[in-house]
């Protein structure tokens, strides 16, 4: 039966051959033409930074990243309620020529 690290090493070459079928640059340079043995071979020589992390560690970091989020919203919306005419640069002109 395979060990937890065999497939943790199928998970990561699969979403590495992913990422080459994607565009993403290869990490080392073999005469393999196919993504999966590009892919496995990375993996294999540790060139892929991974890490498992649980899932309180990823939801904690998507409520920060959405946080983030709004309070980069509530300040451009102070932003454009504070400057003049509403944000569309100059204030009222006379146009009675």
């Amino acid at each position: 039966m395979p060990s937890e690290g065999h497939y943790l090493f199928v998970e990561i070459a699969a979403q590495r051959c992913s990422q080459l079928m994607h565009g993403a640059k290869p990490k080392i340079d073999i005469r393999a033409h196919k993504f999966t043995t590009v892919a496995t071979q990375e993996v294999a020589e540790n060139l892929i930074p991974w890490e498992v992390r649980s899932e309180e560690e990823i939801a904690a970091e998507e409520a920060a990243t959405r946080a983030a989020q709004a309070e980069e919203h509530a300040a451009s919306v102070r932003a454009a309620q504070s400057s003049p005419a509403g944000g569309f640069g100059g204030g009222s002109r006379d146009r009675r020529n």
